[in-house]
C-alpha cells in the first residue's frame, strides 16, 4: 500500500476449494473494488483479511473467527463485495 493513500475497510465473501471466508481488506477509497484486486493489490501474493468468520465448504459446520488471516490469492476460487 502506498503510504499516504485514504483507505477503507470493504466487507467480501472469499471462496476456496475448502472455505467460505467473510471478513474485511482494506481498499484505497478512490478505487473499484475489481481495480483494487487487479492493479493495487497485483503485486502482492497474499490477501490480508480482518475480524475473519471461517466456514468449511463441505461437512463440518463449525465457523472459526479470526481476527487476522493472510490468504495466498492462487488459493481463491471466487471474491465478492458483501456490502
Amino acid at each position: 500500500m502506498v503510504i499516504g493513500t485514504a483507505t477503507k475497510k470493504m466487507s467480501v465473501l472469499i471462496l476456496t476449494d475448502s472455505f467460505l471466508i467473510r471478513g474485511f481488506i482494506t481498499v484505497p477509497t478512490s478505487m473499484r473494488f475489481s481495480d483494487t484486486l487487479n492493479k493495487f493489490l497485483k503485486e502482492q501474493q497474499f490477501l490480508a483479511i480482518t475480524d475473519a468468520e471461517i466456514a468449511f465448504v463441505v461437512g463440518e459446520k463449525k465457523t472459526e473467527k479470526k481476527e487476522f488471516i493472510l490468504i495466498n490469492k492462487d488459493k481463491i476460487v471466487g471474491i465478492t463485495p458483501n456490502e
